[in-house]
């Protein structure tokens, strides 16, 4: 009969007298080499990272889409979308921006996946959209922000959490795809002074 003990490298037993074993002692990472790096970049007009990324456009007429594409070597995981929205007077919940009204038709944000198609996450039309879409909990007089842009203008920062609503690591662009994270502005937005979406996540290479 063949008996085997496990022990670390000094030699020490990894098994103690109550029959536990030690996997590791510390919480740190492994030393093996690192396979994901930080990923941030803009949706543009182009998917690259020097393509235009200001929406505070007219897509009335001929919607203009704003997008990220799968990388040809690595996987990207977004895990959050940061939104800027900045204009110049003070605003209400119940419209887009400053403008006095809702948008007809919304800033579409979809997701391009391999076998279901396009599929649309979120498409708001009002300010109070943004919020509800970020999943924040926030009080009628704080959402707000003064002076964002500019001296005396306003708008909001919200973070839109894809790893809350696809746990864990959010929405995935396979390597060597045509899948897209799109935002398409589909209504006159020129009252919105600033903007634009920045996406959070890493890559993850062989």
């Amino acid at each position: 009969m063949w008996k085997f003990f496990q022990a670390d490298k000094n030699g020490t037993s990894a098994v103690f007298e109550d029959g536990m074993q030690v996997v590791t002692m510390f919480t740190c990472p492994p030393l093996l080499p690192q396979k994901n790096i930080v990923f941030g970049q803009k949706l543009t007009t182009t998917g690259l990272s020097t393509g235009s990324d200001d929406r505070g456009i007219d897509g009335s007429v001929t919607p203009v889409k704003f997008y990220i594409a799968a990388d040809a070597d690595s996987d990207i995981y977004v895990t959050n979308i940061s939104i800027i929205c900045g204009y110049g007077t003070s605003a209400d919940l119940f419209e887009f921006a400053d403008k006095g009204a809702a948008l007809t038709n919304g800033v579409q944000i979809t997701y391009d996946h391999p076998t279901e198609g396009m599929i649309t996450i979120a498409n708001p039309k009002v300010n109070y959209d943004f919020i509800r879409m970020a999943l924040a909990d926030v009080t009628p007089t704080s959402w707000q922000i003064n002076s964002l842009v500019a001296n005396n203008d306003y708008g909001f920062i919200v973070t839109l959490p894809l790893s809350k609503i696809m746990p864990p690591f959010g929405i995935k662009l396979d390597r060597g795809t045509t899948q897209r994270l799109t935002a398409t502005i589909r209504d006159d937005c020129i009252t919105a002074d600033l903007l634009n979406m920045r996406c959070f996540g890493f890559k993850r290479f062989e």
